[in-house]
């Protein structure tokens, strides 16, 4: 995360805040930092649209892995 001379949050730790994978020392860091700089909220923000767009691209993968297939050159057996 931050350093004394940098205390802004780079985007690994974005990444791992919007996921929920930080500890709980980090996390209230992460909190309490939030609170005053509306530079790390932008990049949380675009963190969380990315994780999100992630775990949905990896719902459909999951769906589609699920679907039955056809047989090639043939219908669908009913």
């Amino acid at each position: 995360m931050a350093t004394p001379n940098d205390p802004h949050l780079d985007e690994e730790t974005a990444e791992w805040f919007s996921m929920g994978t930080l500890s709980g020392k980090v996390t209230a860091q992460v909190e309490e930092h939030l609170l005053i700089c509306e530079r790390c909220r932008q990049i949380l923000a675009a963190s969380d649209a990315y994780v999100a767009a992630m775990r949905l691209a990896a719902e459909k993968l999951r769906q589609a892995e699920r679907k039955p297939k056809s047989k090639a050159g043939g219908s669908p057996e009913a």
